[in-house]
């Protein structure tokens, strides 16, 4: 497989969305896990509250490592559990230029903590 970096928008779908509030909270305590993933770059949490939908685009070191993550017993077993339901795969994408302004990786210093 190649070993150029992928992408990857998943999106969920739920009719009782937590409100922003909450579910900033609950990727806080979520951090560390995709922080530590080796096969992940970067991730981006996504919320669009007028259509009750939230997910992320993250950024992969490699199609395999996107492949990895959707066999991974986080994807098929935790995820699912922790939140009630399996996200969609929106799209695999490839990434162009990404451009960080600053490199986050706690989560006092991100957006969950406004």
């Amino acid at each position: 497989m190649s070993s150029e970096k992928k992408a990857l928008w998943v999106v969920f779908k739920m009719e009782d969305m937590p409100t922003k509030k909450e579910m900033r909270q609950r990727f806080k305590d979520l951090y560390h896990i995709y922080l530590d993933h080796p096969g992940i770059e970067s991730k981006c949490w996504l919320v669009n509250e007028d259509k009750n939908e939230w997910g992320a685009l993250y950024v992969f070191r490699s199609e395999e490592a996107v492949q990895d993550y959707l066999r991974s017993d986080l994807w098929v077993k935790e995820i699912p559990s922790r939140w009630g339901l399996t996200p969609s795969v929106v799209n695999v994408l490839d990434p162009g230029p990404i451009l960080y302004k600053k490199t986050i990786v706690d989560p006092q210093d991100s957006w969950i903590e406004e």
